[in-house]
């Protein structure tokens, strides 16, 4: 039947072609019209069109089965870390409950991995120790420093465990790929906690630490109350092969409004590893740092490997001009747009989770849905418009304190509220490449277009992708990779590696995607898709604003020359005098060059970069004045 409808929709569009292009940039506000509020009808600006013609980038997909659960609880939150990569290996790795037609239990974690860019996979088993069983987890890839041989990089896994009665408490460890070195530690919940999953924003930073985050719930399943973030931070020790974890976990406490209640929780860390962000959607209690009362990120930062975090300051996006050229104002003041990112009263297209990423000036991305509010009164913050278009946004940092943000698609289709009992929403993740200049948003949406206008909730899943250049300033389109393709509709439990994997100028995005059972207690096969993913002709669209905005007290020239062997001079300009000093990064985040830092008058100095023990291949240097940094790409030949 599929293939019927491939014929036929093929021929309509070569038809239809020629007269229709689609083009996002030609997405415009329109003349008013009636909104559905749910309490009356009133004219209302802002609405928006897209132009209806399909459209497909990538015509060389496929689907690699990698590995299979006894049913589909395990992978089906946005919480965990499921699928991971290593780009200078051209690695990715899925890890999840066993079970299936792969075999194990449903008790037991299987990681998967592949060395040659997803192509071929290799799996293990990792069993719980006796009585134990392991339940939600994240699995992400750590290679050791100064290791080149994939066969000695390691897995790291956590998350929680039951035993025969319930949940038991919390497990987290570490495997040599092939399943030796194995090794595992399982803590026992406290006697209040209902739930504290430790399985959120799990990373493996390049100089060996590790992070987990988990939120907590004190109490029981029918009565139960927020205790805020609990970190886990621990150290990759070489010489034993093993973490070794730092208890007890680091408590984050955020003072909240609605009893403290948090959504969507990420956790994501700089390409270095020096700067991780926590945080989620919620209701601040400070009037400072939400001056309306709505669902905004309340973040927390850390720039010593998770050891403290400090909540960051306070900002009103509501002044966000992109958000404002989009989303609908309020109906009592036009010219006041209050963003709302997800909200637990409304429809289920209000999505629960958000994508993240850290991008190469250490400043966060969050991408998600995010609506207008329709009233700023007290007793009316979460009415909203039920017409307003479904749009999603990069909102990012700046790096002076303040944020912009970058429109990147509208949503075709509602989440669904119980798909096999389980909500399943359009799952919007972020990931990026391995020095941070380009940042991707990934997402699963129906498109109705393609499947006739009675369609309104995301039961056809297709993959879309978008990315950004926060150095450039420029983006891509979004694409519907997997429209009239083999996978077309059929794209289910969406999961995206935070890295993507590069091949010259082209930038693939790791992800997977799952097939149901008749129902969720069902077995259920994972698979790799291999093929979406951008090339670096494809940015092209010039951005809302610069991530990284030229610095007021010191400036940098571009290394020369570039590309080079030897030696290359930067030129370092500066307002004042200043502490200086110059780093170099490899792709993974390794710092392989430093000129200490030293004290320099204002002016014009010059700093040598010396090549002789580096490999050929791309780098990035940081020039840092006064603990300001200013980052910019180089070649070694």
């Amino acid at each position: 039947m599929k293939k019927n409808l491939l014929i036929l929709l093929g021929l309509f569009i070569g038809l239809t072609v020629a007269a229709q292009q689609r083009n996002y940039n030609s997405i415009k506000k329109l003349m008013p019209r009636a909104i559905e509020t749910g309490l009356d009808k009133t004219d209302q600006p802002g609405t928006f069109e897209n132009s209806e013609v399909i459209y497909n980038r990538s015509g060389d997909l496929l689907k690699t089965d990698v590995s299979s659960s006894a049913n589909l609880f395990g992978i089906f939150t946005t919480d965990q870390r499921v699928v991971s990569a290593h780009p200078e290996l051209g690695m990715a790795v899925f890890g999840n409950r066993a079970g299936g037609s792969f075999g194990a239990t449903g008790n037991d974690l299987r990681v998967a991995y592949s060395m040659d860019m997803g192509a071929t996979w290799s799996n293990f088993v990792i069993n719980p120790q006796a009585g134990f069983n392991f339940r939600y987890p994240s699995t992400v890839i750590y290679n050791p420093e100064g290791n080149t041989d994939p066969n000695n990089m390691f897995a790291i896994y956590t998350g929680p465990f039951t035993d025969a009665a319930g949940w038991k408490g919390q497990f987290f460890g570490s495997a040599r790929l092939g399943g030796t070195d194995v090794h595992a530690t399982f803590e026992d919940n406290e006697p209040t906690v209902y739930l504290n999953h430790m399985n959120n924003g799990l990373t493996a930073t390049p100089d060996g630490y590790i992070h987990v985050a988990s939120q907590r719930l004190n109490g029981t399943s029918t009565a139960y109350t927020n205790d805020g973030w609990e970190v886990l931070n621990g150290m990759f020790n070489s010489e034993t092969n093993m973490v070794e974890w730092d208890l007890p976990r680091v408590k984050v406490q955020p003072t909240l409004l609605e009893d403290g209640r948090i959504d969507a929780t990420r956790m994501v860390f700089s390409p270095d590893g020096s700067i991780g962000y926590l945080f989620g959607t919620a209701v601040d209690a400070d009037l400072d740092y939400n001056p309306y009362g709505v669902e905004w990120p309340v973040i927390y930062k850390t720039i010593d490997h998770g050891v403290t975090w400090e909540k960051t300051e306070p900002f009103d996006f509501s002044e966000i001009n992109e958000l404002y050229n989009y989303l609908w104002p309020t109906r009592a003041d036009f010219d006041v747009v209050i963003p709302r990112w997800y909200n637990k009263w409304a429809a289920p297209e209000n999505q629960s989770n958000n994508g993240a990423i850290v991008d190469i000036n250490g400043n966060l991305h969050i991408a998600g849905l995010m609506r207008g509010t329709m009233s700023i009164h007290p007793d009316s913050l979460n009415y909203f418009y039920s017409e307003e278009p479904l749009l999603v946004f990069d909102v990012f940092m700046n790096g002076d304190g303040t944020w912009n943000a970058q429109f990147v698609d509208s949503l075709r289709s509602d989440g669904l509220e119980d798909y096999l009992t389980v909500s399943l929403d359009q799952r919007i993740s972020m990931s990026r490449n391995a020095d941070g200049s380009k940042v991707f948003v990934t997402w699963a949406d129906t498109d109705p277009v393609l499947w006739g206008g009675g369609v309104t909730t995301n039961m056809q899943p297709d993959i879309f992708i978008w990315g950004r250049d926060v150095q450039t300033n420029l983006y891509t389109n979004p694409v519907n990779v997997t429209a009239l393709s083999d996978y077309w509709g059929d794209n289910f439990w969406l999961h995206v590696s935070d890295q993507v994997l590069t091949d010259g100028t082209d930038y693939m995005i790791p992800l997977t995607t799952s097939v149901n059972g008749a129902t969720e207690s069902d077995p259920v096969l994972h698979q790799y898709l291999s093929g979406p993913g951008f090339n670096e002709a494809d940015f092209v669209n010039i951005g809302a604003g610069s991530i990284a905005p030229p610095s007021k007290q010191f400036s940098i020239s571009q290394n020369f020359p570039n590309p080079f062997t030897g030696i290359s001079q930067v030129s370092v300009t500066l307002a004042s005098s200043a502490k200086v000093s110059l780093e170099v990064y490899n792709l993974v985040g390794q710092k392989v060059f430093e000129i200490p830092a030293r004290t320099l008058t204002s002016g014009s100095h010059t700093l040598n970069i010396n090549a002789a023990s580096l490999n050929s291949g791309i780098y990035t240097y940081s020039v840092i004045a006064n603990g300001e940094r200013i980052t910019r790409k180089m070649v070694v030949r």
